[in-house]
């Protein structure tokens, strides 16, 4: 009988690939952010076009020019992240169906673990495991003084966002997409009109949004972090930007590792508890091309 948990090489990307990409762009920003996550091992370099472009009218037999000064560049900065699982060590006798319902459930999970990373490192700069800032992560959304817009959130959320894009309209930029905590657009869906009807009928409840007043849109707790932050720290409701500005990728490799020795997380000798580990790892890697593409409306963090 075939044993998948021995298996030379288990590559989560290329296991059940379409849960695996259902999952691993299930995030809100690999729901903003077009294209296919793909990302080099290592730092990626790209250059980032800014600004209006201007084309110059060059007469006959006139010397022609170059834009002032080279394109800047930006490095996509990598990250790993790792989820480990324990199981009784009977796992490795269980019949192949079996094992392998494991491993389809191990991949849905990471992938998901992996898209709430990317928006928790790269909103946050959190390590998604303990909550707290991570001194590796050096860009970031939500980072002091970085040049993404600010609006402080008032009792008016429909004011909020038209200051959003208030925001990015002077900063010389259009709005490609919005991302909400759901508790946030809960509070704009249900906004009604004179008439009592709700004005924003697409918002539903505030969950699952697709689009708002014409933009694409997106709803996750991971926006303002709240199930990983201490409820003090919990201050962004909303992201409201040019996502082209905005890189993210995932490296192909990422194994699925069995682990039948040693003590692998710190919680014991694994022959010594009768039990087996699985771990997962992958890579990940994003860049903010142009923080000034980008405005957050934030609440005042609550004193403690």
């Amino acid at each position: 009988m075939a044993n998948p948990l021995l298996a030379s090489s288990l590559n989560l990307a290329n296991h059940t690939g379409g849960a695996w990409s259902k999952n691993i762009k299930g995030g809100i920003l690999g729901q903003l952010v077009s294209g296919e996550p793909q990302l080099k091992i290592g730092k990626t370099d790209h250059f980032t076009f800014t600004g209006t472009p201007k084309a110059e009218l060059v007469g006959e037999g006139q010397n022609k020019s170059s834009e002032d000064g080279q394109p800047p560049k930006k490095t996509v900065s990598t990250y790993k992240v790792q989820i480990t699982y324990r199981y009784s060590d009977e796992l490795m006798i269980s019949d192949e169906e079996y094992q392998t319902g494991i491993i389809d459930g191990l991949v849905a999970n990471t992938a998901t673990a992996i898209s709430r990373a990317l928006d928790l490192v790269a909103i946050h700069g959190i390590n998604p495991k303990t909550g707290l800032i991570a001194s590796s992560v050096t860009e970031y959304f939500d980072r002091a003084g970085n040049g993404v817009g600010r609006v402080i959130a008032t009792a008016n959320s429909e004011n909020d966002i038209e200051e959003l894009a208030k925001d990015l309209q002077g900063a010389g930029y259009s709005a490609t997409g919005i991302a909400f905590d759901p508790v946030y657009a809960g509070e704009l869906a249900r906004v009604k009109d004179l008439n009592g009807n709700q004005k924003y009928p697409e918002l539903g409840l505030g969950f699952n949004v697709t689009n708002f007043r014409g933009l694409p849109a997106a709803s996750g707790d991971t926006v303002s972090g709240r199930q990983e932050l201490e409820a003090s720290e919990v201050s962004v409701q909303g992201i409201m930007g040019d996502w082209e500005a905005f890189k993210w990728g995932v490296a192909r490799d990422m194994p699925l590792e069995l682990i039948q020795y040693g003590d692998p997380d710190g919680l014991g000798d694994l022959k010594r508890t009768n039990e087996v580990a699985i771990r997962a790892e992958a890579i990940f890697g994003y860049a903010i091309l142009d923080p000034a593409a980008f405005s957050i409306v934030s609440r005042l963090a609550a004193s403690s």
